[in-house]
């Protein structure tokens, strides 16, 4: 096959790839954590890409929903996963820079996915520049640049477009290999998952209704996120059969489904329950038809959805899952209570409808309009003593931040507190806690005496108990701060917490990096999206934006399908892997997870290459 020509002449290239390598060596010496691990494993990475540059389709699918410490870092607008992009980009735009042609697909595909674009810029730029919010807040789903984080999904899988169009044209593997990738995918989150349900639950008890976040930080404030990465990753390891030999390839098929399996099952999330049985059909159906085409035994397309149901009907015979299956009405009718108090804070008119309020700006409507469901804020300050934050207290918000507690002894909480009403109270707990459910707390509450003044707090806590685990593999423990009742403001600064020796356990008490290892969290899953995707892209991108994503998932299926009439397995993979995703959306806004948004970005614009290609792959 003739080469095409690259893109840019090489000292463009040169200097975007220096460029691109200049923000990840200012992300990394900003690093809230050790920074030297991170920097290894990108100089490794990039080693391996610069020496195999096929090598992303298989790495990234692993970083993206596997590799986040944003529970840690408390980062938000920027983590790691984001940094493996920026420099998988830098080294493939030197290393084999892409043609031309391999920028956008043909056809029907290229108008698809610009409307996407466009709709997208379109609400993004709305939301960039909406005057919705109150002050300008220090929490990300309350700040303009929402647009920019939610619009990363988008735009990192346009960013690697041209490379994964590359290597399809060249290798005819690409998908292929993004699909062996998300089976390592699948397999990174599940011993996460494993680890959190060891330290909390029981690894093989599925009646406690504990439902695990894994890796997903981005879950702080709810969401199905890691049901419905499952949903979208499990179809793709039917890509594994591929592999030789045969012996290998069905051992880790089976090991994956096996694996991600276990994880959809401990969600207890019935979405997400129904998203992956969905997914498997479709993907099993499409496997049968290219099998049967390609002459191959059909039984490899059919173990896995065998797998999956069993493995969810016997999890929905479990006692925490009848209890949540019984509550579906009632369930259904607050979903229902969430999408009518988000709809009414939109503006009327034909803009609105069309373009969509802006991405970013569902949370600031809701502060600023609603009388129910607001959003609490969180702001850092800064007077003649230094820099302070002030929450305003809407729901049932916690500022912590993980620690290292010895492993016995008093710990002593020291801060200064005040808020300008009276009676308001600040809240202290220590906690067992990754994300959702927190474990043996102890704590206690402050009231804060007079107004617009600043007292002191002192808690004594006790450190006994927490932490429990085997060697290094410890349970987090968190210290976490909130204010009450709702309403009020409650200011803090520096806060410290001191062992009995006097060792300080907190970081950044003074918010001087500002939230740098700060992470907030909210009981309150409803203050913070409505719970239906496509309602979300209507309230933000507007009914262009709405159906230009259709469109998009619409075609990937599509493609996918077409694919597997043509006797490619991926092309099952792929279609199933869209409408498993789809599925998840019905009632919750699971494009609010960027990494997630970025795979599946990636899997539709699979489904455009395989939509265009008539070729069969080799």
């Amino acid at each position: 096959m003739p080469a095409a020509k690259p893109v840019g002449a090489p000292t463009i290239r040169m200097v975007a790839a220096a460029m691109l390598l200049a923000v990840v060596a200012v992300c990394v010496a900003r690093y809230p954590l050790s920074p030297w691990y991170l920097a290894g494993a990108l100089g490794t990475y990039a080693a391996m890409l610069w020496s195999r540059p096929a090598a992303f389709l298989l790495v990234l699918p692993v970083v993206l929903p596997a590799w986040d410490l944003g529970m840690w870092t408390g980062w938000m607008m920027v983590g790691e996963a984001d940094l493996f992009i920026l420099t998988t980009l830098a080294v493939l735009l030197v290393r084999t820079p892409p043609g031309i042609s391999d920028i956008l697909p043909t056809g029907l595909s290229r108008a698809i996915l610009l409307a996407v674009v466009a709709s997208w810029a379109i609400a993004g730029t709305v939301g960039l520049l909406s005057p919705l919010g109150a002050a300008p807040s220090d929490n990300a789903f309350l700040r303009p640049d929402n647009a920019l984080r939610l619009g990363k999904g988008l735009i990192e899988a346009l960013l690697l477009l041209p490379f994964l169009r590359q290597r399809q044209r060249t290798n005819a593997d690409a998908v292929s290999l993004l699909g062996y990738g998300m089976a390592l995918g699948i397999v990174a989150v599940t011993i996460a998952v494993v680890t959190e349900r060891a330290l909390f639950a029981s690894i093989a008890d599925f009646s406690a209704d504990y439902r695990v976040a894994g890796p997903f930080s981005s879950m702080r404030v709810g969401g199905g996120h890691i049901g419905a990465y499952m949903a979208l990753a499990l179809p793709m390891a039917l890509c594994l059969p591929r592999l030789k030999p045969r012996w290998l390839a069905m051992a880790l098929l089976l090991l994956t489904c096996l694996c991600g399996g276990y994880t959809l099952v401990v969600t207890f999330a019935r979405t997400a329950y129904a998203a992956g049985v969905l997914a498997m059909a479709v993907a099993g159906f499409g496997w049968l038809v290219a099998a049967r085409r390609q002459g191959r035994p059909v039984i490899l397309g059919v173990i896995p959805v065998v797998l999956l149901l069993t493995a969810l009907g016997l999890a929905a015979a479990t006692g925490g899952m009848r209890d949540r299956l019984a509550a579906s009405v009632a369930d259904f009718e607050a979903r229902r209570a969430n999408w009518d108090a988000g709809l009414a804070v939109r503006d009327a008119g034909p803009l609105p409808d069309l373009f969509g309020m802006g991405l970013g700006t569902y949370q600031r409507a809701m502060l600023m309009r609603s009388a129910i469901n607001r959003p609490t804020d969180l702001t850092l300050r800064t007077d003649g003593q230094g820099v302070y934050a002030t929450i305003q207290v809407e729901s049932p918000f916690f500022l912590g931040q993980k620690i290292v507690p010895p492993p016995a002894g008093d710990l002593h909480l020291t801060l200064l507190a005040r808020s300008p009403e009276a009676q308001t109270t600040l809240g202290a707990s220590l906690c067992d806690k990754v994300l959702l459910y927190a474990d043996q707390c102890r704590g206690g509450d402050v009231k804060i005496a007079a107004p617009d003044v600043w007292q002191p707090v002192a808690i004594t806590l006790q450190a006994d108990g927490l932490g429990r685990g085997w060697g290094w593999l410890r349970r987090p423990v968190e210290l976490a701060l909130a204010g009450s009742p709702v309403g009020h403001h409650l200011d803090m600064r520096n806060i410290r917490l001191t062992d009995a020796t006097g060792h300080a356990l907190l970081a950044n008490g003074e918010f001087a990096q500002g939230l740098d290892r700060w992470i907030f969290t909210d009981d309150s899953h409803v203050s913070w999206r409505m719970l239906n995707e496509y309602l979300m892209l209507w309230f933000e991108t507007g009914a262009f934006g709405l159906t230009a994503y259709l469109a998009l998932a619409g075609l990937a299926v599509a493609g996918g399908l077409r694919a597997a009439g043509r006797t490619q397995v991926a092309g099952a993979a792929v279609a199933g892997s869209v409408v498993g995703f789809l599925v998840s959306g019905l009632f919750d806004n699971v494009l609010e997870a960027p990494r997630v948004a970025t795979l599946f970005f990636l899997v539709c614009l699979c489904g455009l290459l395989q939509w265009e290609s008539r070729q069969r792959v080799r």
